[in-house]
């Protein structure tokens, strides 16, 4: 799955700092942002709501792919997605479209999966953009 674990888009920063489209130093802030956001949503949130997925609650929902056994809320997929959407966004603004678009996508796909329900991606989208800020603003340095 491309949006396991925050890998695309790690893949994205490095071949960014590799071809000096950026500084490298934003790599790490991804690498925080993922490991900020994974600690928020699959073990502060996901534990404490237990929302069933919605293939559970509704056995009629078709699944594609494989049925996760974990809580639903907030989406993990979203959460890094958009944690890594906007720390990528500032790597490469000119193409920050595209990264956007991407985390959307990615996001749909958990609903079209049938493995979240439309408000597990919300949320994952706003942990991954609180998440990402974070780490964004965490330092200050110069050039990054």
């Amino acid at each position: 799955m491309a949006g396991r674990g925050g890998m695309l888009w790690l893949a994205i920063a490095a071949a960014l700092a590799v071809t000096r489209r950026s500084h490298p130093l934003m790599v790490a802030r991804l690498a925080l942002a993922l490991l900020l956001t994974t600690l928020v949503a699959d073990y502060g949130l996901r534990p404490v709501v237990h929302r069933a997925r919605p293939f559970v609650a509704t056995p009629q929902i078709p699944v594609i792919g494989r049925q996760p056994v974990d809580a639903s809320f907030p989406s993990g997929h979203t959460a890094a997605a958009f944690a890594g959407a906007l720390i990528v966004s500032r790597m490469a603004r000119s193409l920050a479209p595209v990264w956007w678009a991407l985390a959307a996508a990615i996001g749909y796909s958990r609903v079209y999966l049938g493995v979240h329900y439309p408000l597990d991606v919300a949320a994952g989208a706003l942990v991954g953009l609180c998440c990402g800020a974070v780490s964004a603003n965490l330092w200050r340095d110069r050039g990054a």
